[in-house]
């Protein structure tokens, strides 16, 4: 399945799960994939147990055949045996075993909790969130279910009950190495099961939703404490629940980051001007046939189909198109973003394979009435997963931290302003603290991308002298897609900055092209002015307006214009004719004037999200920029006190919270997929400005002076 595809079909199974359809998770033992544990983590789904009486019977018969063995002369690990380097000794107290198993697994550090107590975020720090504690129970309940764990029904219904009454055992967040499975984490949610003192849980709803201990939980719903049996310790924390749980949601996670790297990345190449052509089909599908370098090319050229900013091939006789072809971050994006689209797709049929799977040990084989002695609880397959994806999120953040650095330097930029500022540069540094700001992002996100598993050391009496780490990874991998998601929501930010200010360049440059033919017919009449005259003027306007960003407007169009006049007199019609110097120096400061002049005037009156804004310019691009713009209602930074009154950051903030919303994901998917269609550009009273100025901007000649757009410069925009 194709990675779009595959996150399509995600997002839809959740909306389904979550929508009060019929549709439900079904915990069978074989049946749970990255939407079910999405759905029960975040959304509060409510799974459904097979409850029926094949299932209950194949449970009763494990349970039976541990009894059975139990009681044998050969010993049973972790049954009548200590466990990993202490397995050297015997005992018949099965459950007083099981008992202690929990006790010398409950040794993590949590806070000093009291019923009823108000954590603070330190606090909170030390403990998994809630969703992840939802997504283990659910997860550990597929695998118990399967009936190889020797675990009684009473256990798998009471601990299915926690999932049913929202009960969200307290477990410390760092303590397992995933070796022997996540024993740290999994003994404090097994310990509620029993009543445990000590050991807390979440349980209520809204304003009610408060800490209690395990024994008060309990009797809120009605539960009594469980007297665990033989090996039923041992099959409750000896597993890759909590790894595989918080694995699943860095899938998902992961997912949404290679989908908005696609989308960003052809936001990218339409601000920057970049080529269509390096989409071409030819170019992936017959002579490099990667899979996921076919689909990234394929997305985005089916993007930039509509854009009127994207070019669609290179042309010599462009002045703007200097550079033969675009940069590594924009041209080499398929093949650099689509292994990282297969590595996310094979992580993800690893979990589901976990998911599916029963993780402890000793598991129990009916049909071969015997318990097999394994090591099914080592989790190397999840922290492979984990470190293919999160260093495929750091592939992805790179890519998005070399186009955010080209878009704000104005060397790079195709003619944007330094730092995309609205303002006079001199005084204007908009998105400066935004470079650095995305900088220490990608160095933290290339920091943990490092591998977890290298940093293996020897435990439990050197009995673990390997261990997989998964959890820690699953943790890092989720830590790097949120910082990813800070890096991205910057980039949308510094896309949807870039666009607008295009938008304010195309209204100039239509208007100011005219206004150089017009003032050119005024004060050379004895020249024909014509489109052959007019265009090497265009042509070098563009390089030296493009060339002179950095400089503030009035002395920008002085230096402009004192450049073109030297292009003027190299016209062989001009210098046919017998034109006073004076005319030409009166041409000059009649056009830095209006240059000037019109330049203010359109960036004052700019609205952005309007007709005239990056709306009018860009592909399906301009769903995201809506979704900004209107939606979020994120601001333009206009680089001046009085017209901003909030900072970058807040901005940013806007889209970062709502990067994670059900809406958001979609579109990105929307945007891609192409089966929703752009909404219309708006138009009437959205489009214009507040009413001052001469109407240059929009090429109406019914203000003061000489609607200059309706000349033929309107035509040398392209």
């Amino acid at each position: 399945m194709a990675h779009l595809a595959c996150i399509s079909q995600q997002l839809s199974s959740i909306r389904d799960l979550v929508s009060g359809s019929e549709k439900q998770v079904f915990i069978d033992g074989y049946s749970l994939d990255v939407p079910s544990v999405i759905a029960v983590a975040r959304q509060v789904h409510q799974p459904k147990l097979d409850s029926s009486d094949n299932k209950k019977n194949t449970i009763a018969a494990a349970v039976a055949l541990v009894a059975k063995l139990s009681g044998g002369e050969q010993s049973q690990y972790g049954v009548t045996t200590g466990f990993g380097g202490s397995a050297t000794t015997r005992t018949k107290q099965t459950a007083l075993l099981q008992k202690s198993l929990l006790a010398h697994c409950q040794a993590g550090i949590l806070p000093v909790i009291t019923e009823g107590k108000t954590l603070t975020p330190e606090e909170h720090d030390l403990m998994f969130p809630q969703e992840w504690i939802r997504g283990v129970i659910l997860v550990r309940l597929n695998s118990l279910i399967r009936a190889q764990s020797g675990t009684r029904w009473i256990v798998i219904d009471h601990l299915h009950k926690f999932l049913t009454h929202n009960i969200a055992p307290c477990v410390p967040l760092r303590q397992s190495v995933s070796a022997s499975g996540d024993l740290g984490p999994l003994a404090y949610i097994a310990s509620v099961l029993t009543g445990h003192e000590d050991i807390y849980a979440w349980h209520g709803e809204g304003a009610d939703r408060k800490l209690y201990n395990s024994a008060t939980v309990l009797k809120n719903v009605d539960m009594k404490p469980i007297e665990l049996i033989a090996k039923e310790g041992l099959s409750l924390i000896n597993g890759t629940g909590a790894s595989a749980a918080v694995a699943t949601i860095a899938v998902h996670e992961c997912h949404i980051a290679a989908v908005a790297s696609q989308v960003l990345t052809a936001f990218a190449v339409e601000v920057l001007k970049g080529f269509q052509e390096p989409f071409n089909p030819y170019l992936h599908e017959q002579t490099r046939p990667h899979p996921g370098q076919i689909e990234v090319a394929a997305n985005i050229r089916r993007v930039l189909l509509s854009s009127n900013l994207a070019r669609t091939h290179h042309v010599e006789s462009d002045p703007e198109m200097k550079l033969r072809q675009d940069r590594y971050c924009l041209r080499a994006s398929p093949q650099w973003l689509g292994p990282q689209l297969e590595d996310i797709l094979s992580a993800q049929k690893t979990m589901e394979i976990e998911l599916n799977s029963t993780t402890d040990n000793p598991i129990v084989d009916l049909d071969g009435d015997f318990l097999h002695h394994g090591a099914n609880f080592m989790a190397m397959a999840v922290t492979s997963a984990t470190e293919k994806m999160r260093l495929s999120v750091h592939h992805i953040a790179k890519l998005m931290f070399a186009q955010l650095t080209d878009l704000l330097n104005h060397t790079m930029n195709c003619g944007l302003p330094p730092n995309l500022a609205v303002g006079e540069p001199s005084v204007d540094y908009s998105l400066k603290g935004v470079d650095v700001a995305a900088a220490a992002y990608l160095s933290e996100i290339a920091y943990l991308s490092n591998p977890v598993s290298t940093h293996v050391n020897s435990a439990e009496m050197h009995n673990q002298s390997i261990n997989s780490m998964a959890l820690v990874s699953a943790r890092y991998t989720l830590e790097v897609a949120r910082l990813t998601k800070m890096l991205m929501s910057t980039h949308v930010f510094a896309l949807c900055q870039a666009v607008d200010l295009r938008a304010m360049e195309t209204s100039f440059r239509k208007v100011f092209f005219a206004a150089i033919e017009a003032e050119a017919i005024a004060h050379f009449p004895t020249v024909t002015i014509d489109a052959e005259f007019m265009r090497p003027l265009i042509d070098r306007t563009k390089i030296l307006l493009n060339t002179s960003t950095d400089q503030d407007s009035l002395p920008r169009f002085e230096f402009v214009t004192s450049e073109l006049t030297a292009t003027l007199l190299r016209q062989p019609t001009f210098l046919a004719a017998d034109i006073r110097l004076s005319a030409i120096d009166q041409w000059r400061v009649a056009i830095a004037k209006h240059g000037h002049s019109l330049f203010n005037e359109i960036r004052d009156n700019f609205v952005p999200g309007s007709a005239d804004s990056g709306l009018s310019l860009l592909g399906r691009t301009r769903m995201l920029y809506a979704f900004v713009r209107e939606t979020l209602g994120v601001n333009l930074h206009w680089g001046h006190p009085s017209r901003d009154s909030t900072t970058i950051g807040t901005e940013v903030a806007k889209i970062y919270h709502a990067w994670d919303t059900p809406a958001f994901s979609q579109l990105l998917v929307d945007i891609l997929e192409g089966e929703v269609e752009p909404a219309p550009i708006p138009n009437g009273g959205v489009a214009k400005a507040n009413g001052h100025g001469n109407g240059y901007a929009n090429g109406n000649t019914n203000g003061s002076g000489n609607g200059y757009a309706t000349g033929s410069g309107g035509g040398y925009v392209n």
